[in-house]
Protein backbone atom coordinates (compact mmCIF):
# COMPACT_ATOMS: atom_id res chain seq x y z
CA UNK A 1 0.00 0.00 0.00
CA UNK A 2 1.65 3.22 -0.73
CA UNK A 3 1.18 6.87 1.19
CA UNK A 4 -1.94 8.11 -0.65
CA UNK A 5 -3.61 4.80 0.25
CA UNK A 6 -2.97 4.81 3.37
CA UNK A 7 -3.69 8.20 3.86
CA UNK A 8 -7.41 7.70 1.85
CA UNK A 9 -7.52 4.33 5.22
CA UNK A 10 -6.69 6.39 7.81
CA UNK A 11 -3.94 5.76 10.77
CA UNK A 12 -4.86 4.62 14.25
CA UNK A 13 -1.05 3.88 14.72
CA UNK A 14 2.35 2.70 13.02
CA UNK A 15 4.98 1.24 15.20
CA UNK A 16 8.16 -0.83 14.20
CA UNK A 17 8.24 -4.92 14.39
CA UNK A 18 10.74 -7.00 13.02
CA UNK A 19 9.62 -8.92 9.50
CA UNK A 20 12.21 -10.15 7.55
CA UNK A 21 14.12 -7.10 8.38
CA UNK A 22 12.77 -4.01 10.60
CA UNK A 23 9.88 -2.62 9.30
CA UNK A 24 6.74 -0.67 10.37
CA UNK A 25 3.10 -2.09 11.19
CA UNK A 26 0.09 -0.21 10.48
CA UNK A 27 -2.89 -0.28 12.06
CA UNK A 28 -5.59 1.98 9.84
CA UNK A 29 -9.00 3.57 11.47
CA UNK A 30 -11.18 0.20 10.10
CA UNK A 31 -8.98 -2.15 11.34
CA UNK A 32 -6.68 -2.81 8.64
CA UNK A 33 -3.03 -4.23 9.23
CA UNK A 34 -0.53 -4.20 7.54
CA UNK A 35 3.55 -3.73 7.33
CA UNK A 36 5.48 -0.95 5.36
CA UNK A 37 9.21 -2.39 4.31
CA UNK A 38 10.34 1.25 5.56
CA UNK A 39 11.53 2.22 9.01
CA UNK A 40 8.70 4.46 11.35
CA UNK A 41 11.18 7.27 10.98
CA UNK A 42 10.79 7.24 7.44
CA UNK A 43 7.36 6.36 7.05
CA UNK A 44 7.12 9.78 9.16
CA UNK A 45 9.12 11.82 7.54
CA UNK A 46 6.95 10.45 4.20
CA UNK A 47 3.61 11.61 6.18
CA UNK A 48 5.29 14.79 6.92
CA UNK A 49 5.77 15.41 3.08
CA UNK A 50 2.65 14.84 2.23
CA UNK A 51 0.68 17.04 4.54
CA UNK A 52 3.58 19.71 3.85
CA UNK A 53 4.88 20.14 7.61
CA UNK A 54 7.85 20.53 9.18
CA UNK A 55 9.20 18.07 11.39
CA UNK A 56 11.35 20.08 13.79
CA UNK A 57 9.44 23.21 13.70
CA UNK A 58 6.31 21.20 14.84
CA UNK A 59 8.32 19.73 18.00
CA UNK A 60 10.14 22.97 18.57
CA UNK A 61 6.88 25.02 18.82
CA UNK A 62 4.61 22.59 20.20
CA UNK A 63 7.32 20.99 22.60
CA UNK A 64 7.16 24.84 24.19
CA UNK A 65 3.59 24.71 24.70
CA UNK A 66 3.93 20.91 26.76
CA UNK A 67 7.29 22.02 28.09
CA UNK A 68 8.97 18.96 26.43
CA UNK A 69 11.80 18.52 24.29
CA UNK A 70 11.13 14.71 23.83
CA UNK A 71 7.74 12.65 22.69
CA UNK A 72 6.04 16.18 21.49
CA UNK A 73 2.75 15.08 20.30
CA UNK A 74 2.89 16.13 16.26
CA UNK A 75 -0.50 17.25 14.80
CA UNK A 76 -0.89 16.73 11.15
CA UNK A 77 -4.09 17.34 10.30
CA UNK A 78 -7.92 17.78 12.08
CA UNK A 79 -7.75 13.46 12.29
CA UNK A 80 -4.09 12.91 12.71
CA UNK A 81 -2.55 14.13 15.88
CA UNK A 82 0.55 11.45 16.59
CA UNK A 83 1.92 10.62 19.90
CA UNK A 84 5.18 8.83 20.14
CA UNK A 85 5.14 5.82 22.36
CA UNK A 86 8.08 3.34 23.15
CA UNK A 87 6.70 0.19 21.27
CA UNK A 88 9.45 -1.67 21.10
CA UNK A 89 11.41 -2.77 23.92
CA UNK A 90 15.10 -4.69 22.74
CA UNK A 91 15.95 -3.61 19.16
CA UNK A 92 18.65 -5.64 17.85
CA UNK A 93 20.09 -3.01 16.33
CA UNK A 94 21.44 0.40 17.39
CA UNK A 95 19.75 2.43 14.87
CA UNK A 96 16.92 -0.14 14.81
CA UNK A 97 14.26 2.38 16.76
CA UNK A 98 11.70 1.66 19.38
CA UNK A 99 9.27 4.50 19.18
CA UNK A 100 6.08 3.78 17.14
CA UNK A 101 3.08 6.80 16.91
CA UNK A 102 -0.60 6.48 17.82
CA UNK A 103 -3.00 8.38 16.87
CA UNK A 104 -4.68 10.47 19.78
CA UNK A 105 -8.06 10.99 17.34
CA UNK A 106 -7.98 6.96 17.67
CA UNK A 107 -7.89 6.39 21.06
CA UNK A 108 -10.74 4.86 22.85
CA UNK A 109 -9.40 3.44 26.53
CA UNK A 110 -6.35 3.23 27.83
CA UNK A 111 -5.73 -0.50 30.43
CA UNK A 112 -3.33 -1.45 32.36
CA UNK A 113 -1.23 -4.11 30.75
CA UNK A 114 0.98 -5.47 34.09
CA UNK A 115 4.88 -5.24 34.11
CA UNK A 116 4.64 -1.26 34.03
CA UNK A 117 3.05 -1.36 30.39
CA UNK A 118 -0.23 -0.05 28.90
CA UNK A 119 -2.71 -1.54 26.34
CA UNK A 120 -3.96 1.06 24.39
CA UNK A 121 -7.83 0.38 23.11
CA UNK A 122 -8.58 1.88 19.49
CA UNK A 123 -12.44 2.55 18.35
CA UNK A 124 -12.23 0.21 15.64
CA UNK A 125 -11.56 -2.30 19.15
CA UNK A 126 -7.77 -3.34 18.35
CA UNK A 127 -5.61 -3.21 20.79
CA UNK A 128 -1.95 -2.01 21.20
CA UNK A 129 0.74 -2.73 24.07
CA UNK A 130 3.22 -0.43 24.68
CA UNK A 131 6.15 0.03 27.17
CA UNK A 132 4.60 3.06 29.11
CA UNK A 133 2.38 2.74 32.26
CA UNK A 134 -1.38 3.96 32.17
CA UNK A 135 -0.27 7.24 34.12
CA UNK A 136 2.72 7.77 31.50
CA UNK A 137 0.53 7.57 28.63
CA UNK A 138 -2.65 9.53 29.81
CA UNK A 139 0.30 12.20 30.63
CA UNK A 140 0.77 12.37 26.65
CA UNK A 141 -3.00 12.07 26.22
CA UNK A 142 -3.02 15.50 27.81
CA UNK A 143 -0.56 17.00 26.24
CA UNK A 144 -1.99 15.75 22.96
CA UNK A 145 -5.35 17.30 24.36
CA UNK A 146 -2.96 20.81 24.62
CA UNK A 147 -2.01 20.31 21.58
CA UNK A 148 -5.05 19.61 19.52
CA UNK A 149 -6.20 22.86 21.03
CA UNK A 150 -3.54 25.17 20.19
CA UNK A 151 -3.50 23.70 16.81
CA UNK A 152 -6.86 24.50 16.17
CA UNK A 153 -6.97 27.79 16.76
CA UNK A 154 -3.87 28.31 14.74
CA UNK A 155 -5.38 27.05 11.86
CA UNK A 156 -9.38 27.65 12.30
CA UNK A 157 -9.96 31.18 14.14
CA UNK A 158 -12.75 31.08 16.14
CA UNK A 159 -12.05 27.42 17.67
CA UNK A 160 -12.65 27.02 21.57
CA UNK A 161 -11.11 24.17 22.84
CA UNK A 162 -12.86 22.41 26.22
CA UNK A 163 -10.41 22.41 28.84
CA UNK A 164 -12.99 20.84 30.83
CA UNK A 165 -12.95 17.61 29.29
CA UNK A 166 -9.70 17.05 30.73
CA UNK A 167 -11.40 16.75 34.51
CA UNK A 168 -13.52 14.21 33.01
CA UNK A 169 -10.09 12.06 31.82
CA UNK A 170 -9.06 11.88 35.04
CA UNK A 171 -12.29 10.48 36.93
CA UNK A 172 -13.07 7.69 33.40
CA UNK A 173 -10.98 5.69 31.74
CA UNK A 174 -11.42 7.54 28.46
CA UNK A 175 -8.89 9.23 27.39
CA UNK A 176 -11.23 12.35 26.50
CA UNK A 177 -14.87 12.68 26.97
CA UNK A 178 -16.69 15.81 26.07
CA UNK A 179 -19.18 17.08 29.47
CA UNK A 180 -22.83 16.27 28.66
CA UNK A 181 -23.95 18.60 31.65
CA UNK A 182 -27.22 19.61 32.05
CA UNK A 183 -27.74 23.06 30.26
CA UNK A 184 -24.61 22.81 27.48
CA UNK A 185 -26.49 20.90 24.84
CA UNK A 186 -25.92 24.22 22.52
CA UNK A 187 -22.73 24.71 23.24
CA UNK A 188 -22.09 20.61 22.69
CA UNK A 189 -24.37 21.12 19.19
CA UNK A 190 -22.15 23.83 18.27
CA UNK A 191 -18.71 21.92 18.73
CA UNK A 192 -20.09 19.02 16.82
CA UNK A 193 -20.57 21.51 13.77
CA UNK A 194 -17.35 22.91 13.94
CA UNK A 195 -15.68 19.51 14.18
CA UNK A 196 -17.92 18.10 11.24
CA UNK A 197 -16.89 21.23 8.97
CA UNK A 198 -13.21 20.34 10.00
CA UNK A 199 -13.70 16.78 9.08
CA UNK A 200 -15.32 17.91 5.80
CA UNK A 201 -12.26 20.77 4.58
CA UNK A 202 -9.69 17.36 6.04
CA UNK A 203 -11.43 15.58 3.83
CA UNK A 204 -11.50 18.00 0.94
CA UNK A 205 -7.19 19.10 1.29
CA UNK A 206 -7.21 14.68 1.39
CA UNK A 207 -9.08 14.96 -2.22
CA UNK A 208 -6.83 18.00 -3.47
CA UNK A 209 -3.74 16.27 -2.44
CA UNK A 210 -4.66 13.14 -3.94
CA UNK A 211 -5.44 14.40 -7.35
CA UNK A 212 -1.97 16.68 -7.58
CA UNK A 213 0.17 13.53 -7.12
Amino acid sequence: MDLAQLVTEGIAAFFPVYDEGNVTHVITRSGKEFPIKRTCKTVLKNLARFYNVDLAALREFYGKAVNKKQGVPIPMTTNLLLIPVKARKNPLGENDGTFGYVNFKEIKELNDAGSGGCRIIFQNDMELEVHVSVATMKEYVKNAHIVEGIFLKRHFEGYKGEDRALDKFEEANLPYEADSSPGDDDELFREYLLKLVLEIVHLIRRQKNQAAR
